[in-house]
């Protein structure tokens, strides 16, 4: 009877990594995908791009962010920030002397936006602070530069600029439910 019950629960065990495995691997629920490896089992992938070449949509989004977006079903999700006033634009190419002594006195919008992955449209933007930045940052960072995460019924963002705040979306009703 022990070995019955030892050989089910390795059967259980077995399945349930094998359909995780499986699911996990039709989405990108964070940084460098579902085991945090940034492979992806998709071998149909194309091998270059340009700006046209090999591109299925582009979406002029407002605001910077840097983090990477992450994917679940036909959904999209990133972050950006937002600066509604007047701010210092970043200059192309590699240099030094971009750290700012001081954070911009404008007041910003840190965002969660949803995309439809098929089309690019915006499905839905959630604002997670508005508010004036506590700490300077490099000028070709950004304050959106932490990547979402999903498990497939909540988004969880961090923005670090912002008192530690995290906030996690449902899907279904969009509540802001402190975490």
């Amino acid at each position: 009877m022990r070995r019955l019950c030892c050989l089910m629960a390795l059967l259980v065990i077995s399945l349930s990594q094998s359909v995780s495995i499986t699911f996990a691997q039709e989405n990108w629920p964070q940084f460098r995908g579902a085991d945090s490896m940034g492979i992806s089992t998709n071998s149909d992938l194309p091998d270059h791009w340009s700006t046209t070449e090999n591109v299925a949509w582009k979406v002029d989004l407002k605001g910077r962010g840097w983090s990477s977006p992450i994917s679940w079903g036909n959904k999209i999700f990133l972050t950006t920030c937002v600066n509604l006033g007047e701010g210092e634009e970043p200059k192309k190419g590699l240099y030094f002397g971009g750290d700012r002594a001081k954070p911009p006195t404008s007041e910003h919008q840190w965002k969660v936006i949803c995309l439809d992955k098929n089309t690019g449209s915006i499905l839905w933007e959630q604002l997670a602070h508005q508010g004036v930045p506590t700490t300077p940052i490099h000028l070709k960072n950004s304050y959106a530069s932490e990547t979402p995460v999903t498990d497939g019924q909540r988004v969880y963002a961090y923005f670090a600029g912002i008192s530690h705040m995290e906030r996690a979306w449902n899907r279904s009703s969009l509540a802001m439910v402190p975490i």
